[in-house]
């Protein structure tokens, strides 16, 4: 099995312009890794509990292919964003920095084997909403366990399960 089913499920989450606006806001205003998001949130929704040393193994495989490549992406592509000479190129930069991200959910995947793993137990899940887990799982990522950012992660949260 590959990455495929967490894709295909943040892609679909990302196209909800209000998710959109609030994830991209977040990336600006605290560094958010957007797919990291989506990805602990699509875990939440199929049952798997994800802790903060499960974090530091997804940001071990990832961090160097985030900020060697999708950051510098995304960088250019946004200079180049008022420069209507630029725009086919921008495009192109697009395109490039979502196969770069396709590729990090590859990698994601493959750093996330164990823990996709351990499913959580059927009595916790009873006990235990989507939207909780959700919320749960999001506090293991740094921009959400300085307290910070509470509102947002209920929102975004809220939207999530809107739209799943």
């Amino acid at each position: 099995m590959n990455a495929t089913p967490f894709w295909d499920w943040a892609l679909s989450q990302y196209r909800a312009e209000a998710a959109q606006r609030l994830l991209l806001r977040l990336q600006e205003e605290a560094g958010l890794v957007i797919l990291e998001a989506l990805f602990v949130s699509w875990l939440a929704s199929e049952h798997h509990e994800w802790r903060a040393d499960d974090t530091a193994k997804l940001r071990d495989a990832t961090q160097d292919w985030i900020d060697e490549v999708v950051l510098p992406l995304r960088a250019v592509r946004q200079r180049w964003k008022h420069e209507a000479s630029k725009e086919t190129s921008r495009r192109h930069l697009l395109e490039l920095e979502i196969e770069a991200e396709r590729h990090l959910a590859e990698l994601m995947w493959a750093a996330s084997e164990s823990a996709r793993g351990e499913k959580i137990g059927a009595e916790h899940t009873c006990k235990q909403s989507v939207g909780e887990q959700m919320h749960i799982n999001l506090l293991t990522l740094p921009v959400f366990q300085d307290g910070k950012y509470v509102s947002e992660r209920e929102q975004l949260v809220a939207l999530l399960l809107e739209s799943t």
